[in-house]
């Protein structure tokens, strides 16, 4: 929505109220846009924002040397007309918050912490600004951003393909973060045609975020990325050392993937190159990568375009992390499948009687007793996480029986704070 125009406009009035009240030194002045392309003046910060890196990457002007050059009584060493704007940047802003609870802080040790590497990545750059390291811990005590991740390229597209394989990039464990919700906003329509709002959560979450259920396409190139990787994996473990002479196993080229709720039939083809996954229906899908068993990261390619997956293990299969969705893929033999397709799923327990902690916090206050009947939406407790206080309520009528925390307690996530009749 940003136009020539617009971007004069609005840089006029930023530096006219910095002028009014004789401002000195580096600031932001925010503005909300409105349909009618009218912008309203929202709020000054004294400083620079945390999106600062955008600007430097399209400007290419470093602002936190202005900064200090300015406050250290040195004139600015550039005019308005040497700022000229080239591509696009996106950043996206890395938190210690849990999406799928709400975006409620979550802490604990970084067990594992890998950035993608700065500096080009296909048609663009990769910038990455944190402050933390892999076996540092996010505690309760401060701000819950962990990273901000910037990505430059010639076009916009180009720019958020970049940031899509970037965040697929991004190898984060042991805390719940936000990286599933930002890789599905970059795959989300209206961030793609650029008709974002302030609404837009609210608009496109009401129910809050469950994950991103994939398209067939994507689906399938999964699934044939995974079957590859699978044969990769059976091969080595017929090779195993210590099998009787003359007693090797052969790996199969008939192979069933099943994941979100689909299964597919495949069979295999493969060369020194790669693999040619072949569907029931006919479909083909060319796969090649270096991909090895224990690798925590797959940079695959599939039909000529990458596909980065974070890969974990599971019983008979693969755990997938790609684009904003999480996958439990199972690979098997068709005799496999089969009798997989008998077992009986596993029941959810019931924990409608149990007030759970959703974040790992400190207890400041229980307001109930034992015994008390509660009603829907009286406040039971209050969490403290990252600086913000969490107020949690009944979410229907009934008694307390037992409370098992009190003030000054430190929870996990779901750990047992009250039990209801």
């Amino acid at each position: 929505v940003m136009s020539p125009q617009l971007r004069d406009a609005m840089g006029s009035a930023a530096t006219e109220a910095a002028s009014a009240i004789g401002y000195l030194g580096a600031g932001t002045v925010e503005f909300l846009l409105a349909e009618d392309r009218n912008f309203y003046f929202l709020e000054m910060n004294t400083r620079l924002q945390v999106e600062h890196p955008v600007t430097e990457l399209i400007t290419g002007v470093d602002l936190v040397e202005q900064m200090i050059r300015v406050a250290n009584g040195e004139p600015l060493t550039i005019t308005q007309d040497d700022v000229k704007i080239n591509g696009w940047a996106i950043e996206n802003r890395l938190y210690a918050e849990d999406p799928y609870r709400g975006f409620l802080p979550s802490i604990g040790r970084l067990t594992r912490y890998r950035p993608p590497a700065e500096g080009p990545l296909g048609s663009g750059i990769v910038r990455n600004d944190t402050g933390v390291f892999e076996g540092g811990e996010i505690s309760m005590y401060y701000d819950p951003m962990i990273a901000k991740l910037c990505t430059w390229a010639p076009t916009r597209g180009e720019a958020i393909e970049t940031m899509r394989n970037a965040l697929d990039s991004f190898e984060v464990e042991g805390i719940g973060h936000n990286l599933p919700f930002v890789a599905a906003v970059m795959d989300h329509p209206k961030f793609i045609a650029g008709e974002m709002t302030t609404a837009f959560i609210e608009e496109e979450y009401p129910e809050g975020f469950e994950g991103v259920t994939l398209g067939d396409v994507a689906l399938r190139n999964i699934a044939a990325a995974c079957a590859a990787m699978n044969r990769v994996a059976e091969i080595r473990r017929a090779r195993i050392s210590g099998t009787l002479d003359n007693h090797e196993r052969r790996v199969g080229e008939e192979w069933n993937v099943a994941l979100q709720g689909q299964d597919f039939d495949v069979t295999i083809a493969a060369d020194h190159d790669g693999s040619t996954v072949r569907f029931a229906d006919g479909t083909e899908i060319r796969v090649s990568g270096d991909w090895t068993p224990g690798d925590q990261l797959a940079r695959m390619t599939v039909n000529g375009d990458p596909l980065v997956m974070k890969v974990g293990k599971v019983s008979g299969g693969f755990r997938i992390r790609s684009r904003g969705a999480e996958l439990k893929v199972h690979v098997r033999t068709p005799r496999q499948a089969e009798l997989a397709r008998m077992m009986p799923e596993k029941v959810a327990p019931d924990t409608s009687k149990l007030l759970l902690c959703p974040m790992p916090g400190l207890i400041v206050k229980i307001d109930v007793e034992e015994g008390d009947e509660v009603q829907e939406g009286q406040a039971l407790c209050t969490v403290e996480a990252m600086k913000m206080e969490n107020i949690l309520r009944a979410e229907r009528r009934g008694t307390v029986t037992k409370i098992n925390a009190a003030a000054g307690d430190s929870l996990a996530v779901d750990d047992v704070i009250m039990e209801f009749e």
